[in-house]
Parts: structure tokens; sequence; C-alpha cells
């Protein structure tokens, strides 16, 4: 009986967890412009990790708190780049209310 109620528990908590927590979209996207610099934190006063060229493609994972960075990978660096600079590769992600 305690096993039966371990296990019922254990999926309340799991299914709570799934509803409370957001899910992260993750889509490509791509620098529109060059010079775009790659930030370890979600400001520009942060270490700058790479400087893309215009074309280069990124995964964008989340946005900053403040909507002015998206959080991104490219070819291993992992970081934070200003929203305006990624245009995504697919015209049908709707970002501006993302």
């Amino acid at each position: 009986m305690k096993k039966v109620q371990l296990v019922t528990a254990f999926f309340l908590l799991l299914l709570t967890a799934c509803t409370v927590l957001p899910a992260q979209a993750v889509f490509s996207a791509v620098t529109n412009t060059d010079k775009v610099k790659i930030y370890s934190e979600p400001t520009d006063s942060a270490t700058v990790l790479a400087v893309l060229k215009r074309g280069d493609v990124v995964k964008v994972h989340t946005k900053s708190a403040d909507g002015q960075y998206w959080e991104v990978d490219h070819k291993g660096t992992h970081g934070w780049i200003i929203f305006k600079y990624l245009s995504p590769r697919d015209p049908s992600i709707e970002t501006k209310h993302w």
C-alpha cells in the first residue's frame, strides 16, 4: 500500500512540475547584420564570447526577463544576443510576442 502511495505522489509531483514550469521555445534564427556579439550574460557590458557575421545560424532557447536578449547556442558557444540582430529562419515563427 505504501508503494502505491509513493508512486501516486511521484506522478502527482511530476504532473505539477510539468504544468508549472514554462516550456522553452527552441527555434533557429539567423543574424541579420555583421558583427553580432554573443555575450556571456544578457547585458552589453558582459564579456563578449564570440562575434558573428551576417547569415550565421543560432539555436534560440529563451529570452531574457526584459525581452531584449535571446539565449542562444552557436557552434559550441552559449550566450546572449540582442534580439533585434536575429531573424527567425522559419518565417511562420512569430517573435514579436514571444
